[in-house]
């Protein structure tokens, strides 16, 4: 059939589902049959019109109908069920040897902390800190050497408990990425911890009363942290042992693997936060309740991620449970007229990263260099002060922001938003690369604006605000909700319209729930950067590990882990912007498709527009 013929035949068709689509009450059983059909429509037009207009025209609306009728569906409860009852025991049951290493490797930690508590009885004041240890032996005196589970409320302190144990246990698995580094330090620092604590009440001679206090919660505490450190391994075996995949190929199905086991274990963390919380502080339970209690816990344990696994293994895993087809490793440029959602964006800007790593990779190294040397010589403080050693969540954050102060050192602060304005236009100019000529020639970029150096001002005063009050909960939310308007902002204002407009129009294109959910994934990333930075691992484990290339002068080697984290910490800060930038600009393309369509209205502009020769239409 030619083109002409097929498209009259069913041009009233597609001009009823336009409509369909425009309006706002639609039917959605018709409107699956109406998805259907222009699938039929476009597999016809793909195979015998492949370079014409009418399968683009087509394409283009297939994905807005795929957008109108899947963007509510819900998540099957059989899939939740599934992922409990056959997924997590299949994953465990292939991660078997990471577990068993993980087990291994936090039993060795523990003996570590038990023989060197031993030989040093200072030890435990090392690992445990001073003021816990001189707490716990006022409770001894006072003839109540648990009294630490009593003093909080029950509620409130298994909130707590529960958000630090879920965050260690998120530390161990993706510390995973380092090529497993990382989750094997978190677990000896936490089997070191372990025992020496454990041996601080042996020597004391209360390893019973203890025992039957701190494993009625401990028992699946301690059990979820040996998991998670299974799905660190496991999460980093990709990157070690990439098999007949790619290396990038191999992280993906391993990363995914890890956190499936991660997400399995948030239940059990909630649970022992509760125990801890609410059934911990009765000490005076009888000895043989909690002895069963602790016993009945190990068995859920062992039961459910052990010997399930095996029983599964033996009489074969559910369909269900199989592995997804491996993702498509995508080379091809990023597409910027298709409307995407919040991790479609998430996921473009890695493949920006991926494809231009001179402009942005370089980019940030460079910035990050210049702010090293504006912070030696103009901050309001010594580098060592600013950037010592960090002896709270976040100080390494802290530190970065009380360096370009701008009330201290007005240099630093001014020349920390150039460096930000900067990053924002390499980030822009790589997406300028990213695209088609034709592209560049419709979205004509407007480089070096100076309405975007004005618009940094706005996040940066509001931050500086902000933490002038000692609102750390603010600036994280206000991170989250208000850069990805930033974001979006820059992109308007850089591809289509001046200063004042660019804010109304940005307005109208900004889709919240996206947005939201963008500025969280980014916010919280960065913010686990910097915990990183805040870390033993950085501060004990990787800035010793090349001090001995610095020499060792008095003063040097404090210079040196200073330098290098205020190095790190400006990096994940602008690389945190950089993600903010391209996910706004991912963002603007994404909106204007769906509130313009002016791709689509392009091809609608085409369709039927064919050359003719001899009267008849070239197919």
């Amino acid at each position: 059939m030619r083109e002409t013929k097929f498209i009259e035949q069913n041009r009233e068709k597609w001009s009823e589902f336009e409509d369909m689509l425009r309006d706002n009450h639609r039917d959605p059983e018709k409107l699956n049959d109406l998805y259907i059909q222009i699938m039929d429509d476009l597999s016809y037009a793909r195979t015998f019109y492949p370079n014409r207009s009418v399968r683009m025209y087509l394409n283009g609306m297939a994905q807005r109908i795929f957008h109108n009728v899947y963007r509510g569906k819900r998540f099957p409860a059989g899939r939740f069920r599934q992922f409990w009852t056959d997924e997590l025991p299949r994953l465990m049951w292939e991660s078997r040897q990471a577990l068993l290493l993980s087990f291994s490797i936090f039993s060795l930690a523990c003996v570590i902390g038990v023989v060197s508590s031993r030989i040093n009885p200072d030890f435990a004041r090392v690992i445990l800190g001073d003021g816990y240890v001189e707490m716990t032996l006022r409770n001894i005196e006072n003839n109540d050497p648990m009294a630490v589970y009593k003093e909080s409320k029950p509620l409130g302190m298994s909130v707590g408990i529960a958000a630090n144990n879920l965050f260690v246990a998120l530390r161990t698995a993706i510390f995973g990425v380092l090529a497993s580094i990382g989750t094997v330090f978190i677990l000896m620092y936490n089997g070191i911890m372990l025992g020496a604590f454990q041996y601080f009440f042996v020597e004391k001679g209360l390893f019973w009363q203890s025992f039957l206090t701190i494993w009625i919660h401990g028992t699946l505490e301690i059990s979820a942290i040996i998991i998670a450190g299974a799905a660190g391994l496991v999460a980093g075996s990709g990157l070690l042992f990439p098999g007949t995949y790619t290396r990038y190929q191999a992280f993906q199905l391993s990363m995914r693997r890890g956190l499936k086991i991660f997400i399995g274990l948030i239940p059990m963390f909630l649970l022992a936060a509760f125990f801890e919380g609410f059934l911990t502080r009765y000490t005076d339970t009888p000895a043989a309740v909690r002895f069963m209690f602790i016993l009945t816990s190990l068995a859920f344990v062992l039961g459910y991620f052990v010997i399930l696994p095996w029983y599964k293994s033996r009489v074969g895993f559910g369909p269900t449970a199989l592995e997804k087809e491996l993702p498509f490793l995508r080379e091809q440029a990023i597409e910027f007229t298709t409307i995407k959602s919040a991790g479609e964006s998430f996921s473009d800007v890695f493949t920006l990263l991926r494809r231009q790593p001179r402009i942005t990779g370089l980019g940030l190294m460079a910035a990050s260099g210049v702010f090293l040397g504006l912070a030696s010589f103009y901050s309001g403080s010594p580098l060592t002060e600013t950037f010592g050693v960090a002896d709270f969540p976040s100080a390494t954050f802290q530190g970065w922001w009380e360096a370009m102060d701008w009330q201290q050192s007005p240099v630093l602060f001014g020349g920390q938003i150039l460096l930000f304005w900067g990053i924002a236009q390499l980030t822009l100019f790589a997406l300028h690369r990213e695209m088609s000529p034709e592209q560049r020639q419709i979205w004509r970029a407007h480089f070096f604006g100076l309405h975007q150096l004005v618009a940094l001002f706005v996040p940066f005063l509001v931050l500086w605000f902000l933490n002038s009050v000692e609102a750390g909960l603010f600036v994280w939310l206000i991170g989250m909700l208000f850069f990805p308007f930033l974001g979006l902002w820059v992109a308007v204002a850089h591809y289509e319209s001046s200063f004042w407009l660019s804010i109304p129009r940005a307005w109208a294109l900004m889709r919240w729930s996206q947005g939201y959910l963008f500025g969280f994934l980014v916010i919280n990333m960065g913010l686990l950067l910097f915990l990183f930075l805040d870390s033993s691992i950085w501060r004990d484990i990787v800035l010793p590990f090349f001090s001995w290339l610095v020499p060792a002068e008095a003063g040097k080697v404090a210079w040196y882990m200073a330098a290098t984290t205020a190095f790190a910490s400006s990096f994940v800060a602008l690389f945190v912007w950089l993600m903010l930038i391209a996910g706004g600009a991912m963002h603007y393309f994404s909106s204007r498709e769906i509130a313009d369509a002016a791709h689509l209205r392009e091809g609608i502009a085409q369709v039927g527009a064919v050359r003719q020769i001899r009267g008849l239409a070239r197919e």
